[in-house]
């Protein structure tokens, strides 16, 4: 089993997925566990983002797809 705090899951052409674990942080050293919820909040900011970036690419007046015929033999 892995220590990680949060895994990345990526193969070419796919979704990438994002699985965050409860990190035991009593165990760690204060400064670590500082940088680790900055880490978190630059993560959620990313992801914020991204999302926002997605919401105004969908809001925006899309150009009309045209339709292509295909001759079927």
């Amino acid at each position: 089993m892995s220590d990680t705090i949060f895994e990345v899951e990526h193969r070419p052409g796919e979704e990438v997925v994002l699985r965050f674990k409860s990190p035991k942080f009593r165990l760690l050293p204060d400064s670590t566990r500082q940088h680790l919820r900055s880490a978190r909040k630059e993560v959620l900011l990313a992801l914020r983002d991204m999302l926002d970036k997605t919401i105004e690419r969908a809001e925006e007046p899309g150009e009309k797809k045209r339709k292509t015929k295909i001759e079927v033999q």
